[in-house]
Order: structure tokens, then sequence, then C-alpha cells
């Protein structure tokens, strides 16, 4: 007789929180829209790449506006509420892990095998955001999804590097040193010149300030991680004198954006944006940090606060982010 497998953290996270917004009966859309949630993992990345971001799916759960088609049976298990679709798809996420000799079944896992089912209700959530379960399933075996450094983060990252190999000794800038705050909006401003000329823009816009802070926020949470945690670490590691080259961008991670979805929707050419209250310089000139530049960038209507609304960010939600 098999054991029931134990879910590790992200996974005991995605089931806390599929039974919150479940309201009484939890289904394989609320499984769906909390691995969206589980932060940091490679199921939350890999439904952010494929164009459904936690914001996104949460809003589409919510939409009482339409009713569902699709069935998930009925309850499994009267106790717990839980639906037969949703009580398979966990069994086969234990299945999943099991068959990978892992000692504990993950938000993964959970993921592909409520996506394994073309009729439950977790699809026709994803159809209501435009997406196919392929494409998820696509971004979920993708290096970036599993940890690795996306391909267009690789030219941010050797910038980024360059730019610290060419610095004096660190006992020399222990006696000029530049704030920290300072150091950052310097490596801001290098990558937006970075960003739009990669789109094949000669000015940048406040869409490229977006764009080069998540750049670098992304970066710097790789060079971050434990050495072997990350199949795309190789031996640069973090700032070891605490330098902010790489900005770890606090407020980037809690809005759910990334950088691919954004760059995407830009090379895409078909996005609407208006022009920009200010000038990029101003923006850059009236901050103190990374995050007070990111506020204002969105709290305004410019053309980055346009690329966060098209990419689903909850720009004040229960935690009023722009307000703080």
């Amino acid at each position: 007789m098999e054991t029931t497998l134990e879910p590790d953290r992200r996974a005991l996270d995605v089931l806390d929180t599929a039974r919150q917004v479940s309201g009484g009966r939890l289904g394989t859309e609320h499984l769906l829209a909390a691995a969206a949630a589980a932060g940091g993992g490679g199921a939350a990345r890999a439904l952010t790449a494929a164009g459904a971001p936690a914001p996104a799916l949460h809003a589409a759960l919510r939409d009482r506006r339409v009713e569902w088609t699709a069935d998930d049976g009925g309850l499994a298990d009267a106790e717990r509420r839980i639906s037969a679709a949703a009580a398979h798809a966990l069994g086969t996420a234990m299945d999943h892990a099991r068959d990978e000799h892992a000692p504990r079944f993950t938000a993964e896992h959970v993921l592909r095998a409520v996506l394994a089912d073309p009729g439950n209700r977790a699809a026709e959530l994803l159809a209501r955001c435009g997406v196919a379960p392929a494409t998820v399933l696509a971004h979920l075996d993708a290096p970036a999804a599993r940890g690795g450094l996306h391909p267009l983060l690789r030219p941010t990252r050797d910038a980024v590097l360059a730019h610290r190999a060419g610095r004096q000794p660190r006992w020399k800038r222990m006696l000029t040193r530049p704030a920290a705050a300072g150091a950052a909006l310097a490596a801001v401003r290098r990558e937006t010149d970075a960003q739009a000329e990669r789109l094949g823009r000669r000015s940048p816009g406040t869409e490229h300030v977006l764009l080069a802070v998540l750049a670098l926020h992304e970066v710097a949470r790789h060079q971050r991680q434990p050495p072997g945690g990350d199949p795309d670490s190789g031996p640069e590691g973090g700032p070891a004198d605490g330098s902010a080259d790489g900005e770890d961008s606090a407020l980037a991670a809690r809005l759910g954006l990334d950088h691919a979805r954004a760059h995407a929707a830009l090379a895409d050419g078909g996005l609407p944006l208006p022009a920009d209250p200010r000038s990029v310089e101003a923006y850059l000139a009236g901050a103190r940090d990374t995050d007070a530049l990111l506020r204002t960038l969105l709290r305004e209507d410019t053309r980055a606060r346009r690329l966060a609304e098209t990419l689903g960010a909850d720009l004040t939600g229960p935690e009023g982010l722009l307000e703080q």
C-alpha cells in the first residue's frame, strides 16, 4: 500500500491559499490560482511567463459575470469539500513526485496535475486569461522556470559583472564610495538605455525604466541564490561588498511583474502608450532610491504604468503598495 506523500512548503502554501479563495468548495481552478501565488517557485514563474500571473487569474476567478461551463465533478470528500477533479489532481501530483523519487510533492507537481485534464475548471480559468495549458507547461520546462536566468537577462548580468570588475579596489571605494541608493539609480540609468536600444528605441521612455528595474531585480535575485540551486548560476555570486549594481527591488517582487512578459509586450509593437508626463532624467533625478522611483512611475499616468496595467499588475492592492 502506497503511503501518502506530504506537500513541501510551497505546495502547502498552494493548498492553504486554495482553501482560502475557494469559498467552501475547492476545485482545480482554486489550485491553479493558488499555484500562481506561490511566490519564488517554478509554478508561479511559469504561469507568469505564460501570461497568467496571479493578479489576472484571481481577477478572472472573482468575475461573477461569466458562468462556468467546465465541470470538476461532485465532491470527492464531503468533509473537506474538495471536488473530484481537484482530489484526482492532488493524487496525480503525488504520483508524479513518486515517479521522480521525490520525498514530497511540490507546487510544480500540483500545477502539472491540474493542467493534465483539458476539460476541468483550471483549463477554463486559463482560457479566460487567453492562455493554453501547453504554453504553461512549456514555460514550466524552461530553464527560467527552474531557476535559471532567462536569456533576455544575460546581457544585463554581463553588464553588471563588467561594471563591477572595472571598479576600483574595495579599500579605495570605501574612501570615496557613493551612497548605495545613488549607485543603484546609476545602474538603472545605464540599464534603461540598454533596454531601449534592444527594443530599437533611440530615446528611452519610462517603460524602459520599468524594464531596467525588473531586469536588475531579477539578475540580483538570481545572483543571490545559493550555489548549486540554479543550473545557470555560474561562479559569479552576489555582490560581496553590498554594492547595488543589481538592485533587488522589494516593490518589483510584490507587484508580480516580470521582465520577460514586459519585454514581450513592448516587442510586439501593438501596445498603445501615451507620452510620458516628464522626461526619464526628471524621474531619475527626483528619486531617492529604486523603489521610490518605481512608485513615482506607477502613480503617474506614464508609459510604465500603462505597461504594468496591461500585464495585470494590481497597483493598489490590499497593501496599498504605491502609497507606502
